[in-house]
């Protein structure tokens, strides 16, 4: 029987590889992820985080807090992940800004990988800053990438279920998760995608993943 670590951990290092070889030409070195809630951030990269014991080669890291995407579908917890691989990529191969400045070098590799960069979580957002949310290209190739992931079968299975710790929590540290979890609202709110009957070619926008039938055709609504 399969570990749930292994298991768990399994599917965001095929998720990596995967988006690594269709969105980033292959490019990036590889990464640690790990799960963990220390920060209040949704994802977190750390360049060099860690060292090979034998050789001293350093080994990127890239953390998802998994408390911020419960109840959230696999396209925002891959979202996550490829905001952070773009930090990876412009680590090794661009010119990053200083501490948690996201630039427009950082922005245009956004784009070119399906991801709009917006201050607000919406479009008209500015594309540069401090803090950065991000919404999908609905054309764009990593929305194509997330529904291939669902084909292959590599979907999350494990969240947040946050009973024990809620209990323990202070004011701040609740407050602190309230804010979290808006954040991935907010983020999860501008993924409208476009749904299309196959018949008469009636149009709906809505969250990724959604099951439409057309009312008259009696078709399910397909994405385009």
């Amino acid at each position: 029987m399969e570990q749930v670590t292994s298991a768990e951990y399994t599917v965001f290092e095929r998720a990596y590889a995967y988006f690594n070889t269709e969105l980033f030409e292959g490019e990036l070195p590889g990464v640690l992820i790990t799960l963990q809630r220390k920060s209040h951030n949704v994802g977190m990269y750390r360049q060099g985080s860690f060292k090979d014991r034998k050789n001293q080669s350093e080994v990127d890291e890239i953390a998802i807090n998994p408390d911020a995407y419960m109840s959230l579908q696999d396209v925002e917890i891959w979202q996550a992940l490829v905001h952070e691989m773009c930090h990876q990529w412009q680590f090794h191969f661009g010119k990053p800004s200083r501490k948690s400045y996201h630039n427009k070098e950082w922005a245009n590799k956004m784009e070119a990988v399906g991801l709009i960069p917006s201050s607000t979580g919406y479009a008209g957002g500015s594309k540069v800053g401090q803090t950065m949310y991000d919404y999908v290209d609905n054309e764009g190739k990593f929305i194509e990438c997330v529904r291939e992931l669902r084909k292959l079968g590599i979907v999350v299975q494990l969240e947040s279920s946050n009973v024990e710790s809620r209990v323990s929590r202070s004011a701040e540290a609740l407050e602190q998760e309230t804010l979290l979890r808006q954040a991935g609202v907010k983020k999860n709110r501008s993924n409208r995608m476009k749904y299309s009957c196959p018949s008469c070619s009636m149009n709906v926008w809505g969250k990724p993943e959604l099951h439409i039938i057309c009312g008259a055709c009696q078709q399910r609504l397909e994405l385009v």
